[in-house]
Formats: C-alpha cells, structure tokens, sequence
C-alpha cells in the first residue's frame, strides 16, 4: 500500500515509517522542523505544514492509507496554537483524505487518564480531534480507526527515556506521591504491531482502542529508579505529595505565563506520576488479536543498551 505519515520525524512516526517500509508498503511522510535520519528508496519525504490545506490536498496523491502522528505535544503553551495544529490540522487532514477517496485514517491518540481540572491543552485539545473524527464516521462513513497508546518509550524517546533521565542526572527530580502511579508502558515496538495490524484488519472501523504493554503494576517509581540504576545514580530520596507538586506546577506554569521561566513540573505531568488507572487490553486483544511481543524487561534492557552505544550513560 501507499502510507501517508504525518509527524514522520517524530520518534513513533520514524519507527512506523521504518516498519512499513520493512513490510514492503510505499511511504509518503510529512516532516516540519525536525529533519528524517531514515532514507529509503521507497521513502519519499515532503516538508510541510498540517495546517496548510492546499499542502495536504497535494501531499494525497495515489495515496491509500493516512497515519496522522503529527502532534503539538506539550504539557503547557498558547492554547491556540494547540488548537491550530491538533484540531485545525487534524480538519485539514480530513477534508485532503476524503477528496482522496483514502482507504483507511488511523489516527494515533493517547490514553485518557487526566482529571478534568489538570488537564492541558494537549490532552483537550486531542479529545477533541477525536470527537471530530468519530462524527464524522457516524455521519459519512470516514474510516477512521483511533489508537490510544500509553506512555511510549524505548531506543530513541525522549519524552519517556531522555528527558527523564537528563532530569535525574541533574538531580531534578522527585517521586510524587512516592512514585506510586502507574506507568502505562508501551514499548514502541508493541504499538507498531498494533498499529500494522490496524492498517490490514477491515473490521476496526469506527473503533478506538487502548494500547499499552498490558502490565498495570510496574509504577513510576520503579521505571525512574531503573533509569537512574542505568545512569549510576542512587535511588531517587526527593519525595513529594501530590497536592504539594499540583501547587508548585501551577506556580511554575504562572512564572512561565509571566517570564516564560520553562516550568520542570506541570499540573499535567503530576497527573500522570500519579495515575492510578488501569488499561484494559480486552478490545485490542479481540479486534487487532494484539499480544504485546516485548515485556518490560526485554524493553529495559534494549533501552540500556541504547543508552550505552549513544553515551547517554
């Protein structure tokens, strides 16, 4: 098939736009800032913006299945630039896909665990790109298929792997509520299954569907100690409750409304070191057969051993 991959530079987006290829599928990816390390002959890359729609009307030809990756991820920012990416972009998608005629939309989402007040503009602001894609196949049929996976990590991440450890090499980082969240691991490789399985399965249609590694008892406490056992450090001593994180993450985000001081806590980050809820995989397993290939532990140590042959560690 022909693959259109927006976010195609992105960590998930460059790991599916390798697999497709390795499953002898054409791809079309869509990049913006960031720049591909991937080349292949049957890898065509295109530099443009989601928010451009006569870009995206361009971008569609003879193209029959979309991948949307693309994403303003962030756990804070202006709210409309959220919008125009997340939503607008997502809008513009459609409309290039339906004069297209494509086959298939899967649209890559996240796991909702946030509480209503702590909620960001991402997480808002995905739900409701979601509503629109779900109206729009209740109404014109469009073939969308939502997957929502959970925290991704594995070689190459930054928001799951580097940047948690780059923090407790620093020594800026403490455990909120003694780091008993839970942490809805899923490694990359488990998600692309799922999603090249959504890509040939007929019967998702219309569905929205939870991914994770399945496992709801390793908590984030024992993720980031592990990361700091690979870095060298001791284990993590910070501690702090979350109604303490919730009040400093909201005055870190007004210092950064007031001097743009980059917050190292959000209101939205302690909600999710502090989840507490479970993933089914009950609806992945019936519609995708989805069986996560790679445990925690293979997916620890195929992230050390990254993090060694890139002197991360």
């Amino acid at each position: 098939m022909r693959c259109l991959i927006t976010g195609a530079a992105g960590f998930i987006g460059s790991s599916l736009v390798q697999r497709l290829v390795s499953e002898g599928h054409f791809v079309r990816g869509i990049i913006h800032h960031t720049q591909p390390t991937f080349f292949h002959k049957q890898v065509e890359y295109l530099s443009g913006d989601i928010t451009d729609s006569a870009f995206l009307k361009s971008s569609m030809d003879q193209v029959d299945v979309v991948f949307h990756c693309a994403a303003l991820v962030k756990d804070y920012g202006p709210r409309h630039i959220f919008d125009q990416i997340n939503i607008e972009g997502t809008k513009n998608l459609i409309a290039a896909s339906e004069a297209s005629l494509i086959k298939k939309f899967i649209y890559l989402s996240h796991i909702r665990y946030e509480t209503g007040k702590s909620r960001g503009y991402y997480h808002k602001t995905k739900a409701a790109a979601e509503h629109i894609l779900i109206e729009k196949y209740t109404h014109d049929h469009f073939p969308v298929v939502i997957i929502r996976p959970g925290n991704v990590y594995g070689p190459g991440a930054k928001t799951w792997v580097l940047r948690p450890l780059l923090a407790i090499q620093k020594n800026r980082i403490a455990l909120i509520d003694k780091g008993t969240g839970i942490f809805l691991h899923t490694y990359i490789d488990n998600l692309l299954d799922a999603l090249l399985v959504a890509l040939r399965e007929p019967g998702v249609i219309g569905e929205s569907i939870d991914i994770t590694d399945g496992d709801n008892a390793t908590t984030w406490g024992d993720y980031l100690n592990a990361l700091a056992k690979m870095a060298g450090k001791p284990p993590i001593k910070k501690h702090m409750s979350k109604r303490t994180a919730l009040v400093v993450g909201k005055l870190m985000m007004a210092g950064y409304t007031l001097i743009k001081i980059e917050p190292w806590v959000t209101p939205v980050a302690v909600e999710i070191f502090t989840n507490q809820n479970s993933v089914s995989l009950k609806k992945a397993k019936t519609l995708l057969n989805y069986k996560p290939a790679v445990a925690y532990e293979e997916g620890m140590k195929r992230v050390r051993q990254w993090l060694e042959k890139e002197h991360y560690i």
